[in-house]
Order: C-alpha cells, then sequence, then structure tokens
C-alpha cells in the first residue's frame, strides 16, 4: 500500500472504498484506522451494492485487518 493509499484510507472514515488484500477484493465502509504502534490495523464493515446505489451491509459483524495485510486501497469508480 502506498502512502497515497493509507492517506485515503484515513480520509475514508464512513466511506466506501475497495480493499485489495491476498484473499481478493473487498467492498468496505470503513469505520476506524488506527496508524500507530507495531501492529496498525483498521475496522470495517463489508458491504454491498443495491439497485439504488446505497450499500448494505455483508454480515452481522465487522472486520478487523491489519494495514500490512493491505495490497491496495482505491475508492468505488
Amino acid at each position: 500500500m502506498t502512502t497515497e493509499e493509507r492517506n485515503l484510507l484515513k480520509a475514508s472514515i464512513d466511506k466506501v472504498v475497495v480493499l485489495e488484500t491476498s484473499d481478493g477484493e473487498h467492498i468496505a465502509q470503513i469505520l476506524f484506522v488506527f496508524d500507530e504502534g507495531e501492529t496498525p490495523d483498521l475496522f470495517y464493515l463489508e458491504v454491498e451494492p443495491r439497485p439504488d446505489g446505497t450499500f448494505a451491509q455483508k454480515g452481522s459483524s465487522g472486520h478487523s485487518l491489519l494495514l500490512s495485510e493491505i495490497r491496495a486501497v482505491r475508492r468505488l469508480a
């Protein structure tokens, strides 16, 4: 993940972005980015698009992900 992508994450609280990880791509609503200490991470809700252009939460819980596990971050097109 580049410095620009890390800054995009920090600026995307409560917004939806695409996270690319070793497990594939995740459409994520970012809840919190903790970019300090030995294990910087983020918390997000996995979401899916609805026909009306909004997003619905997938599953019933949020996810935690180490920033080191993120290969790329991008805004939704």
